[in-house]
C-alpha cells in the first residue's frame, strides 16, 4: 500500500509541477492539500472560504460559523482511499457554503421545506461531482473522488444527464441516511414538524 501512495503522490507531483498549480491549505494535512489542487473549483473555493475545515463526526458544514467538519483522517495512516474520502467529503460540505444557506422564511408548506434542503444537498453533490471530475482529469483517471452518497451510481446518472438540484437533491435525501438515523427527506419533516413555524 505504500509503494501505490508513494507512486501515485509522486505521479501527482510531477503533473501538478509542470502545470504551475498552486497548493491550498485546507487545514486537513499536507496530503489532502496535495491531492486537492488538482480541482481548480475546490482549491479556489478553500481559498476564499473564510471559516475552519476541521476534523469531526459527523460531517457536516455549519451555517452558523460556516466551519466544516469531515471524517477524521491523518496522512500518516497512508489510506489512499481515506484522502480521497476527506476530498469527497470537503468537495461536499463547500457545496453547501458556496450556495448559501436556503431560504427557509415563513410561510412554506413542509414539502417546500423538504424541498429546499434537499435542493441545498443536491448543489452539495454537484459541487462533489465536480471536484471529482476535474481531480479525475488532471490525474488522467489515476485519481478518483467519491460521491458522498450510498448509491453514487445513480448520482453521476442525474449529474451526467443536466439534472436539477432539486432534482438530485430529491434522489439523495430519498435514498441516504441523515446521521439522525433516517433518510434526509424524513429528517427535514420531522425538523418542520418540530421547529415550524419559526
Amino acid at each position: 500500500m505504500k509503494c501505490k501512495m508513494w507512486f501515485l503522490l509522486a505521479s501527482l507531483f510531477l503533473t501538478l509541477s509542470s502545470q504551475a498549480q498552486v497548493m491550498p491549505v485546507t487545514g486537513l494535512g499536507t496530503c489532502v492539500d496535495f491531492v486537492t489542487s488538482a480541482s481548480t473549483t475546490i482549491s479556489g473555493q478553500v481559498s476564499v472560504h473564510p471559516a475552519a475545515r476541521l476534523y469531526g463526526l459527523p460531517p457536516r458544514y455549519d451555517p452558523v460559523t460556516k466551519n466544516i467538519y469531515v471524517p477524521p483522517y491523518s496522512c500518516e495512516s497512508w489510506d489512499v482511499d481515506g484522502i480521497y474520502r476527506t476530498i469527497g467529503y470537503l468537495s461536499h460540505e463547500l457545496g453547501h457554503w458556496v450556495v448559501g444557506n436556503p431560504n427557509i422564511a415563513a410561510p412554506l408548506t413542509k414539502a417546500q421545506f423538504t424541498e429546499k434542503m434537499c435542493a441545498w444537498e443536491g448543489a452539495a453533490i454537484r459541487n462533489n461531482g465536480i471536484g471529482r471530475n476535474e481531480v479525475s482529469a488532471f490525474t488522467e483517471g489515476t485519481v478518483i473522488i467519491p460521491l458522498i452518497a450510498v448509491d453514487p451510481s445513480s448520482m453521476l446518472a442525474l449529474l451526467g444527464s443536466g439534472a436539477t438540484d432539486v432534482q438530485i437533491g430529491k434522489e439523495f435525501c430519498d435514498t441516504n441516511p441523515h446521521s439522525a438515523g433516517m433518510t434526509y427527506t424524513a429528517y427535514y419533516s420531522s425538523y418542520y414538524d418540530a421547529n415550524y413555524p419559526w
